[in-house]
């Protein structure tokens, strides 16, 4: 009992510090010419297949050595635990997958692109864990606090968003 408990405090500790150094939150944007790019650094990106490929590891430990577990059980298990290993695989390629551009006269995301100018707003989602910037045409750019560059990109949104007076 002492051991499951010291476990989860361990990991109650470590656990959020170490997504933090992974994900690379305070560090400044890369550069790709003119444009400063906010993604998913390579350590939460890989962080997060690991975890995917653990639960398909999982899969093939648990079918090859079942236990006395009923195979009408085992089956539903296997099938969870698939899905999570799959969707964790699925959610790595797509935080790869994820940048946003910006420079001093736009932003730009997946073939979405919004001038500062037309920039309408900035809404934070809570249940999708990101703010969404809203332009004047209606287009839509996800962001996401984990993204490393992050800060400095919250800054644009801030200037042009905040009231003049």
């Amino acid at each position: 009992m002492t051991t499951w408990l010291i476990a989860g405090v361990m990991a109650f500790l470590l656990v959020p510090r170490l997504i933090l150094r992974l994900s690379r939150v305070g560090e400044p944007p890369l550069r790709e010419g003119e444009w400063k790019v906010c993604q998913y650094s390579g350590g939460l990106t890989g962080c997060v297949s690991v975890i995917g490929l653990l639960f398909l590891a999982l899969v093939g430990f648990a079918y090859t050595h079942p236990g006395s577990t009923p195979a009408g059980q085992l089956l539903p298990a296997l099938g969870l635990f698939a899905f999570f290993g799959v969707m964790g695989l699925y959610s790595a390629w797509q935080m790869s997958r994820a940048r946003i551009l910006w420079n001093d006269r736009e932003i730009r995301c997946r073939g979405v692109s919004i001038a500062w100018g037309e920039l309408q707003g900035a809404n934070l989602l809570g249940a999708a864990q990101a703010f969404q910037l809203t332009g004047a045409n209606g287009q839509k750019i996800w962001v996401y606090q984990a993204m490393s560059g992050f800060p400095e990109l919250w800054k644009k949104v801030e200037e042009f968003l905040a009231p003049t007076a």
